[in-house]
């Protein structure tokens, strides 16, 4: 449902409830006070109350319509503002229920008419304050942008600016995003598609920069749901237009640069193998109050906390990166290890003792795998009972020559070249492709390194690529399938704008490869 037509069903719907209540205030009793119910009171003004009550009706149940359906695309437990607005839609349509019924056909309980007619009203008015706010808030950002509005000449110019800060891929169409039918396009999704699994205030509670919007978005594609999934182009719109509704949150360049250096800081690695400074348990504490209260409650992450020392580092990660959280190193490490003390005491002895250490031993571990030598397909150890070949036996006929490889991967041995004619030129050797650099780049946030999967992204579908089942199972080209087009459903997303067909190959032959 589009948010102005949201905002004008919920206002007519708190008008006529306010109607009906005040109307049978003045008619109940009419007209001493001591007639039962509404039966010596003007016959028009009857009917007025029951035509504001039918409306009211019929309001409730449109938008319960919208929101019941919504409620299946949630993958995880209700945050809590979605539980209580959940809650008292329910608890709503009860009290409506009985009141109708009481008013109607239990006449003789129609002194409890009134009450939970004010008792419906109440419900009401706290349902629509949970949700009509932000849906004005989203209005006044559109109108409050350069220009006296979202769609005008100079915020146009303005996100055209920005788009390329925002980490799109190099063949978004920028020019496109800019025009007025896909900034339109992109609060239909907002309206639509965004809200399926969380409302608007979840959406601008914080406005983010151009890069962060696009990451944001992203992350939310890849999560599962009922509806169909996203397109890329969807992706593209909806980004645009949250830029275009945030403000210009750009300083400058100089400023953005040096964000960015402060992040790269915050979370730098540190030689694992660096002594450890001292724990402060208070001043650890202290940090860790401070810096993750300031987005949200400390509860929160006792509800789901990390359950692993490579967790916390994870979690303080993504709250420097997506959230934005500044602190410097030194309070980052503070946070870790606490964090770490508190949810991940087993680990304490074995863990890095700070996130800079974390983080090192985590880019080592990358580098080892990266570098490591691979183990031909085909190879296969010499059997011990094999028997030397007689000097006089007639030598072996040889092997037919190996078909040339589609894919040359950096890191398979040179194949011996065959002497070429006197009359043909040599031909050129097919360009390297660094399958492992492409790899660790693009697969191993989720996949990790090794292949085996992040442990916090196992639970959402992440296989182990290492095990023989699953190697088993998926060919090689079902992998570059499924690396090019994506899985839908699942947290695989296509990677076909990001690398070249010869490079979706060569990954998906690396991958073949993991043991």
């Amino acid at each position: 449902m589009e948010i102005a037509a949201s905002v004008t069903l919920g206002l007519l719907f708190l008008i006529s409830g306010f109607a009906s209540l005040f109307l049978m205030f003045k008619l109940w009793g009419w007209p001493d006070g001591h007639q039962p119910g509404m039966s010596k009171a003007p016959s028009h003004l009857v009917r007025l109350h029951d035509i504001f009550k039918v409306v009211f009706t019929a309001l409730y149940v449109v938008m319960m319509a919208v929101m019941v359906p919504r409620l299946w695309n949630y993958q995880v437990e209700l945050p809590p503002r979605s539980a209580v607005h959940v809650s008292l839609g329910f608890l709503l349509g009860v009290l409506l229920l009985v009141e109708l019924a009481f008013y109607r056909v239990f006449r003789h309980l129609q002194d409890w008419v009134p009450p939970l007619a004010t008792a419906t009203v109440g419900c009401a008015v706290l349902l629509l304050g949970l949700s009509v706010p932000s849906a004005l808030r989203e209005y006044g950002l559109a109108r409050g942008q350069v220009g006296g509005g979202v769609y005008s000449v100079e915020n146009r110019d303005r996100v055209a600016r920005l788009l390329p800060l925002a980490e799109m891929p190099a063949d978004a169409p920028f020019a496109e995003l800019t025009t007025i039918d896909a900034l339109r396009h992109g609060r239909e999704i907002l309206a639509t598609k965004c809200v399926v699994c969380h409302d608007l205030k979840t959406v601008l509670v914080q406005p983010r920069a151009p890069a962060g919007w696009w990451r944001t978005v992203e992350r939310m594609a890849d999560k599962p749901t009922f509806e169909d999934p996203l397109t890329e182009r969807e992706l593209y719109d909806v980004t645009a237009y949250l830029i275009a509704i945030t403000g210009d949150l750009q300083r400058s360049a100089r400023q953005q640069r040096e964000q960015k250096l402060k992040q790269q800081q915050a979370i730098a690695p540190v030689d694992p193998a660096a002594p450890a400074p001292a724990y402060d348990a208070a001043a650890a504490q202290k940090a860790f109050e401070t810096r993750c209260s300031e987005c949200h409650e400390l509860a929160e992450v006792d509800k789901k906390p990390p359950t692993s020392a490579r967790e916390v580092k994870e979690v303080i990660e993504r709250m420097v990166a997506d959230n934005g959280m500044a602190a410097p190193p030194g309070e980052l490490d503070l946070c870790y290890a606490f964090m770490v003390r508190k949810y991940a005491p087993n680990e304490v002895a074995s863990a890095p003792a700070t996130l800079g250490a974390a983080v090192g031993a985590e880019v080592q571990a990358a580098v080892a795998v990266a570098s490591a030598p691979p183990v031909p397909e085909d190879s296969k150890p010499v059997p011990t009972d094999s028997k030397p070949v007689p000097a006089d036996s007639k030598p072996a006929a040889a092997p037919p020559p190996a078909a040339e490889p589609d894919v040359v991967l950096d890191d398979a041995p040179p194949a011996a070249a065959p002497t070429p004619a006197p009359a043909k030129p040599k031909p050129a050797p097919a360009k390297a492709i660094d399958a492992r650099g492409l790899y660790v780049k693009h697969c191993a946030a989720c996949h990790d390194a090794s292949g085996k999967g992040k442990p916090g992204l196992k639970s959402k579908g992440i296989p182990d690529m290492t095990d023989k089942n699953w190697q088993k199972k998926n060919g090689k080209a079902a992998v570059a399938r499924a690396i090019k087009a994506g899985i839908p459903g699942t947290m695989m997303k296509s990677f076909a704008a990001k690398m070249k067909p010869e490079e979706i190959d060569a990954v998906a032959a690396f991958v073949k490869k993991l043991r």
